[in-house]
């Protein structure tokens, strides 16, 4: 599993950057987290995760760990439900495969453009 070594909100890019060990760095627009975001509100209690666009007006309104394994988003809308674990922000960033933006679905961990 990837491990953050530096997470970052970047406020006046509306981004959210995290560098991993070995020095690859994600930028995931907030907007494209919140599309991802991967409580059961979102997604329902399937084994699929989709996306689901959110208006680019999606921003950022606090970040916290959550342990020693993930992030906690409220987005300025209130939404603040989904645990977003290292792994699966690894997983939407450009660097795991397939490379580049993801906006199709993860059926059983596996992604389906």
């Amino acid at each position: 599993m990837a491990r953050p070594i530096d997470v970052a909100h970047i406020s006046r890019e509306n981004t959210l950057s995290i560098t991993w060990e070995g020095g690859v760095t994600s930028v995931l627009p907030v907007p494209y987290l919140r599309g991802w975001c991967p409580c059961a509100s979102c997604q329902g209690h399937s084994n699929t995760v989709s996306f689901h666009p959110a208006p680019e007006s999606t921003r950022v309104a606090a970040l916290w760990e959550v342990g020693a394994y993930a992030l906690g988003v409220r987005f300025e809308d209130g939404h603040d439900d989904g645990i977003y674990s290292w792994d699966w922000l690894w997983k939407i960033s450009e660097h795991s495969a397939p490379l580049g933006p993801k906006t199709g679905r993860f059926v059983a961990g596996r992604y389906t453009p």
